[in-house]
């Protein structure tokens, strides 16, 4: 005789279990948005678990459920590493008590961007990774190679075997499942658990958000999409695909009708820039009046400023002649609906920048050199103009010997925008500050923009590095995860009402990482590791751990504010436009690694 046992049901809306029969489980759970553990089935003979009729309600909740069957969904690819977090609780995968012993439990926690929630996944050369713990070194392993479902996983020395082995099957939307080699179960999180501590077991896959992870994405990969405020941006997906490697067919593609200083061409494209175009001299030179911002010594060459009034920066100085070439003057429009992206490593654009305004959105410009536009002549143009436009992803460029700002942001807002591992290389033979580190870098100073600044890495430096904010409107930004390397000047200026949230930085050898001047905005940004006062502050607003920003040699002067206003704003952001930032520790060399041009980069 059989006595069928009941099932344990999660209701996450109840917030309690309750007792269902086996046969209807699946259904009910699938109707209610539960999560359901069956119990054994109990025999007279003894205990036998569910798996006599685990096909039959596997069929049942995919009649339920949308997702991927890992077996036939892609595989994700490349190594990566960084923390896994689970998309139902938000909590990372982590190593019970920061052990180091071999058997230690893995487990649900609260993020905190340790060593012992930071995984290297590890491929081998059928495609199955090993996942590998930063602080322990150990794999993540199924005890025993046991099929048994429910069976908590741990931590054990690595090793060639299959139960330490997992598919990473894509999900879809960043989201991944992980798959045991040996025994075809998934990783699973406890009863749906979203309390500090909740197991990570072995468990059916059934596509439930409690086993699905997200990989490491603070720093999107070379082939990824936007993260943070611009991460619904699509740009010119599902349009015509041009490839151009002129001036004229460049020009035409990026806007093809305008009305006024503006583009009214809505066209979904994808416009690959082949090789370098360069619009040096293409519309000829003109000769303005201005003078030099200051005189430097030998070898420096002076830096000039166009001033055709004489009463703004140079205001009682001498004035002089300034030839210059005008395409640099006169900017590219780039309508809506439009990505722009460079061919390999080494396309791009040069003497003449981009222009997005007049309320164009959804833009990607990626992948490409923009340079030599009148270097050494401020007002002589701008790499990137952001002047009332929304969704806007800016990844994967290189700016170099531009003459005033490499982005600049004004007036008109520019909101849910990502700027992501893109090398802003200052390094000029001319100089306002006469140390070959150029001034003019980033000036965000539209109404009410939105941004995340992640992933970049900015050198050579002697301001501006950003410069946030304007009394013309409310800048909200995350500042996360940048390299600022080589500043003889300030990195992050700010002007209020603008709030900045700067998390897991590395300044190296930068005079001011950053300034606060009087009129400054409001800042948040840990110095170090948090103080619990700090930290809890972070928790409250944010749902997770702060994370400190790093400054090597120690600054002179500290001025890492933790302004209560910037929380209050970022607490309204929703999640999804915030990055979780990785330890700052590991900053300088996975930016270097990733940040401008790559040739894996496409779209």
């Amino acid at each position: 005789m059989v006595s069928i046992g009941k099932t344990n049901c999660h209701d996450p809306s109840r917030g309690r279990h309750e007792s269902v029969k086996p046969s209807i489980f699946a259904a009910l759970a699938s109707a209610r948005g539960q999560i359901c553990r069956p119990r054994s089935l109990l025999l007279r003979d003894g205990l036998m678990t569910t798996s006599s009729v685990s096909g039959a309600l596997g069929l049942l909740i995919a009649s339920f459920v949308s997702f991927a069957d890992p077996a036939s969904a892609a595989a994700v690819a490349g190594d990566v590493g960084g923390p896994l977090k689970d998309v139902h609780s938000g909590l990372c995968m982590g190593i019970k008590g920061s052990s180091t012993a071999s058997g230690a439990l893995i487990q649900a926690q609260h993020c905190d961007q340790s060593a012992f929630q930071t995984w290297k996944l590890v491929r081998d050369s059928a495609g199955y990774a090993q996942v590998v713990n930063a602080g322990s070194g150990m794999c993540l392993d199924v005890p025993g190679a046991t099929k048994e479902r429910g069976a908590n996983l741990q931590q054990w020395g690595c090793g060639s075997g299959d139960h330490q082995k997992w598919n990473l099957s894509d999900q879809g939307n960043g989201q991944v499942a992980l798959i045991s080699k040996a025994n075809g179960l998934a990783v699973d999180v406890y009863g749906a658990g979203t309390v500090n501590g909740t197991r990570i077991i072995q468990w059916t896959w059934s596509g439930a958000t409690h086993q699905r992870w997200t990989l490491p994405s603070a720093t999107p990969v070379a082939d990824g999409g936007p993260v943070g405020f611009g991460r619904t941006v699509t740009g010119g997906a599902g349009g015509q695909r041009v490839r151009v490697s002129t001036a004229d067919a460049l020009e035409k593609a990026l806007c093809s009708s305008s009305s006024g200083a503006g583009c009214t061409d809505t066209t979904p494209r994808i416009i690959e820039v082949s090789g370098v175009i360069d619009f040096t001299g293409t519309e000829g030179s003109a000769t303005g009046i201005g003078c030099y911002t200051s005189v430097c010594p030998a070898p420096m060459r002076s830096e000039r400023i166009l001033d055709p009034n004489m009463s703004a920066q140079c205001a009682g100085k001498p004035q002089i002649d300034i030839s210059y070439d005008k395409a640099g003057s006169m900017p590219l429009l780039v309508g809506s609906n439009k990505t722009v992206i460079g061919i390999g490593a080494s396309s791009g654009i040069k003497g003449r920048g981009l222009r997005l305004r007049g309320g164009v959105s959804n833009i990607a410009i990626r992948n490409l050199a923009i340079s030599d536009i009148n270097a050494g002549i401020v007002w002589g143009g701008d790499a990137i103009t952001l002047d009332d436009t929304d969704r806007v992803w800016i990844d994967h460029n290189y700016f170099s010997r531009i003459g005033r700002q490499m982005i600049v942001a004004g007036w008109g807002k520019a909101s849910n925008v990502t700027i992501s591992n893109n090398e802003f290389d200052g390094r000029s033979d001319f100089s306002v500050t006469c140390n070959g580190a150029h001034y003019w870098n980033l000036l965000l100073i539209g109404a009410n923009d939105s941004m995340t600044i992640v992933g970049n890495w900015l050198h050579h430096f002697s301001g501006r590095a950003p410069k946030i904010g304007t009394e013309h409107g409310n800048s909200t930004v995350q500042l996360v995860n940048n390299y600022f390397e080589d500043g003889p000047g300030h990195a992050l200026a700010t002007a209020a009402p603008a709030r900045v949230l700067a998390e897991g930085n590395y300044f190296k050898t930068v005079t001011t990482p950053i300034s606060n001047d009087k009129g400054a905005g409001y800042v948040f940004a840990v110095l170090g590791s948090p103080t619990a006062a700090a930290d809890s502050s972070c928790r409250a607003a944010l749902q997770r751990h702060c994370a400190g920003n790093v400054v090597e040699p120690a600054p002179q002067t500290n001025r890492f504010t933790q302004d209560s206003a910037v929380l209050d704003t970022f607490k309204a952001v929703p999640g999804a436009n915030q990055v979780d930032p990785y330890p700052a520790a590991d900053v300088p060399a996975r930016v270097r690694a990733t940040a401008g041009p790559r040739a894996s980069v496409v779209q």
